[in-house]
């Protein structure tokens, strides 16, 4: 009973310990989503302010998680609200990019094909109170949708020539897959590696937004 008490200690401190720091992650996320969203105009890039307002809302309800006890709903609204961040963020990003751009302005609106794999993983994940419980297909459609506007936005980055693009597309791919990759490395450290890289790239987004294409003599 002693040693079964003592290991119920520890595991309440492991558990205190994950909570903190994941407290920590969101409220670096909820602090870069607040600058991007005082230095991008809603009524000029509404596009890119959006995609900073999920960022926000998906850090808030990653703080409220882990400082509230009964976190039923707010777990729920995180799941929500993680759907949005990894599916939604980088096409509204690169829709306000595109537009921004003058070589490759047509392109911008076809980003916006990102809905038809949001709307499968909302509706999934709203029917079904379990994590984990996404088809084959649904994940299978949100990784393209994923892969594709990175690659987009590298595309975007050699053929404007502007830096920060790529780093934010190398963001958005370590915010993703290399989460994936720390959490099978070392478990308890994905959401960090995601959280983290998400703070990088909506910081960058006012960076991206002020940045000018730089031609390069033939």
């Amino acid at each position: 009973m002693k040693k079964f008490s003592e290991l119920n200690d520890v595991t309440k401190r492991q558990l205190g310990v994950c909570r903190m720091v994941d407290a920590v992650f969101s409220g670096i996320l909820l602090g870069t989503t607040s600058y991007a969203l005082v230095s991008v105009s809603p009524t000029e890039r509404p596009y890119a302010f959006t995609a900073c307002t999920v960022g926000f809302c998906h850090a808030l309800a990653g703080l409220v998680k882990s400082l509230v006890r009964k976190e039923n709903f707010s777990k729920r609204f995180k799941r929500l609200t993680c759907s949005c961040l990894e599916i939604m963020t980088v096409p509204m990003i690169n829709i306000e990019l595109y537009l921004k751009s003058e070589q490759s302005n047509p392109l911008a609106l076809g980003h916006g094909l990102f809905v038809v794999p949001l709307a499968f993983d909302v509706m999934t994940k709203i029917a079904s109170s379990d994590e984990g419980n996404e088809t084959a297909a649904t994940e299978t459609l949100k990784d393209l949708t994923i892969l594709g506007n990175i690659v987009s936005l590298l595309f975007l980055a050699a053929n404007e020539n502007v830096t920060v693009y790529g780093l934010m597309a190398l963001a958005a791919f370590t915010a993703k897959y290399g989460a994936i990759l720390m959490e099978n490395l070392l478990t308890g450290t994905g959401e960090g590696t995601s959280l983290v890289s998400y703070a990088i790239l909506m910081g960058l987004v006012p960076v991206a937004l002020r940045s000018r294409s730089v031609q390069v003599a033939a």
